[in-house]
């Protein structure tokens, strides 16, 4: 759900700033991907508003985010994806706009961000997967995907409607999360902290900057 590039050249590495794709998945590892499906009978309606990435694995496209937040909005037969950070790099405020569409009544989503260069269209599976939530304070997020036949690369986020969340609250996901066999040791908490700058949500609209646009 996130950010950056590092490297190459001045112009260039900050080319994906603020470029959340859950595709892009971080942890690879030998072996297929386990059976964890997103909730089923998942509540959409619910599910929308507000959410603050406690944690995530790190992904190259991330370097740099803090105070990371996600808005789902309802679209009719899409939601709308807003993710909100602020750069440690730059110190600005960044956003991104998408959309995610859900091929059944689970909580998977196809989520791409086409307004930006990269941004990717989603594709036609889902890469985004509730596996679990109770809809008012967390909710773990799964993605796993096979590559070379032999291998699988995952992505896993933990999000909560809190920015700062309980410490019981986050200990019981991270159980919940390695009772499912998901990747917790890879999680890295991301700062929430210093976010002056991170508007009040719903309060900010897309605006393409360097920060979106890297």
């Amino acid at each position: 759900m996130r950010n950056i590039l590092v490297g190459l050249s001045s112009g260039l590495a900050v080319l994906l700033i603020s470029l959340p794709q859950p595709s892009s998945a971080a942890v690879k590892s030998f072996g297929s991907c386990p059976n964890v499906r997103g909730l089923a009978n998942f509540d959409r309606k619910r599910y929308l508003g507000s959410w603050y990435e406690y944690a995530n694995v790190f992904e190259f496209y991330q370097i740099g985010s803090s105070c990371v937040r996600a808005t789902y909005t309802d679209e009719g037969k899409k939601v709308g994806v807003f993710n909100e950070y602020v750069s440690t790099i730059t110190g600005n405020y960044g956003n991104i706009k998408g959309s995610a569409s859900s091929p059944n009544n689970r909580g998977e989503f196809v989520v791409g961000f086409s307004s930006v260069p990269f941004g990717g269209g989603g594709g036609s599976e889902p890469n985004y997967r509730v596996v679990d939530t109770d809809y008012t304070s967390y909710a773990i997020v799964y993605d796993c995907s096979p590559f070379f036949g032999f291998f699988k690369k995952e992505s896993l986020w933990l999000l909560t409607r809190a920015q700062k969340p309980s410490p019981a609250l986050v200990r019981e996901q991270y159980r919940k999360m390695s009772r499912l066999g998901l990747p917790t040791g890879s999680l890295q908490k991301t700062p929430q902290t210093n976010c002056a700058k991170l508007p009040a949500p719903g309060s900010a609209d897309f605006q393409p900057s360097i920060e979106s646009l890297g």
